[in-house]
């Protein structure tokens, strides 16, 4: 394992944290890249030995990172929600019948009227 290689990797990782912290999702799309080389190059049998001290830093880099992620996408998915549920309300009032069928506003059976 090479100890280049892993403070490379060590770098690109406080890059790809810094991105998510500040939201900045497209630094992450150049990020992939650098990434991919840095693993192929790790999966390569070195010479060079590399501090158990130093390993296990980046396991737990690796880790926050990885719940960063997971946490980013899931802000992701719940604003598409969000944006859905607001287009939705914008395209008009839907209400359902008794066989749970939705149904317009145009058809539903105004309960209350406002007067002027």
């Amino acid at each position: 394992m090479s100890g280049q290689a892993l403070m490379r990797l060590a770098t690109l990782l406080a890059r790809e944290k810094a991105a998510l912290l500040s939201g900045d999702f497209a630094a992450l799309g150049t990020l992939v890249e650098p990434k991919q080389d840095l693993l192929d190059a790790l999966s390569k049998p070195s010479a060079d030995t590399t501090s158990l001290d130093t390993i296990e830093a980046l396991e737990r880099d690796l880790a926050q990172t990885a719940r960063l992620l997971e946490a980013a996408l899931a802000g992701l998915r719940d604003g598409r929600a969000r944006a859905e549920a607001l287009r939705a309300a914008r395209d008009g009032f839907a209400t359902y019948d008794r066989d749970g069928q939705s149904r317009g506003a145009e058809a539903a059976t105004p309960v209350l009227r406002r007067r002027a």
